[in-house]
């Protein structure tokens, strides 16, 4: 039985300071590290794997410029790729929608580098994107590549409250049904059938009010605190991940990645395209002073 939990105040306090205390013993470099190069960022795009941008570049560029599995491998070669992957092991996808040829791409980067490598350890997050207009058959084939990485480590699925809502209707024949958001009484339980119905270990679904995490026994709901308009931009979803990943990278619990996505999207300064590890530290005292 799935274990519903919106976090008592006290415990939501009590997870920020925790979060807190592990931010402050990552590095300032920890929040903005050197961008790959050209050449690395290119690589990555081309096989929908998010990357941060080189100077005047944007994160997307090159995302729908991409060949197939085969293509990739003949010129960059099996043994250099598996020597890049080999030097992480928090891997974030871009989304399905922006990808061409994913379920190749993917498919082919998970036997023919990420298997061979033999670790279990992995990390890897996905984004669907919006898959309205997408038909069934599509999506259900890029759902069961994505449940295939779980033989090697955790997947994540992460979807906006839209998405989320657009992929309930695909998968459950209910295309005419209207949209729902987290706070929807339906919510919990359709974002648990969606959970049950996939080959993965955590469904993130986020929105301008919530953090929603749903993982085999739990159910974590966080009330996202209001944040300054222009934090809401083209760099929020990034920020999000990045946030989540940064967490998972340094081994903490998934309920308190989210919180940290949560609060590197929302403590980036004005003018400013990432967070920056003071501007998190003052976002999550805030927070918890604000319950």
């Amino acid at each position: 039985m799935m274990n519903r939990q919106s976090l008592p105040d006290d415990a939501t306090r009590t997870m920020l300071h925790s979060v807190s205390q592990a931010v402050g013993l990552l590095r300032e470099t920890d929040f903005a590290p050197d961008a790959p190069t050209e050449d690395t960022a290119a690589l990555l795009q081309s096989l929908g794997i998010r990357a941060r941008p080189t100077t005047g570049q944007d994160s997307t560029t090159g995302a729908r410029e991409v060949g197939k599995w085969r293509d990739i491998v003949s010129k960059v070669g099996i043994e250099a790729l598996q020597k890049l992957f080999s030097q992480t092991r928090v891997i974030p996808f871009s989304e399905w929608t922006d990808v061409g040829q994913a379920a190749d791409l993917w498919y082919g980067l998970l036997s023919g580098v990420i298997r061979p490598l033999g670790r279990n350890d992995w990390e890897f997050i996905f984004y669907l994107g919006n898959p309205a207009g997408s038909n069934f058959f599509d999506v259900d084939e890029i759902l069961d590549v994505m449940g295939s990485f779980t033989r090697t480590g955790n997947v994540t699925l992460a979807l906006e409250e839209r998405e989320v809502s657009v992929l309930w209707s695909i998968l459950f024949g209910a295309k005419s049904a209207p949209e729902f958001d987290t706070q929807d009484p339906e919510a919990r339980a359709r974002y648990r059938a969606i959970f049950q119905t996939l080959d993965i270990r955590r469904l993130i679904v986020y929105s301008e009010s919530h953090g929603v995490l749903i993982m085999q026994d739990s159910y974590f709901d966080l009330t996202r605190p209001p944040v300054p308009a222009h934090t809401h931009n083209a760099y929020e979803r990034a920020n999000f991940i990045e946030g989540y990943a940064l967490g998972l990278q340094n081994g903490m619990e998934p309920a308190r990645c989210l919180a940290l996505g949560i609060a590197t999207s929302g403590s980036v300064a004005e003018g400013s395209t990432v967070p920056a590890k003071q501007e998190v530290l003052r976002f999550l005292s805030e927070w918890a002073g604000d319950i």
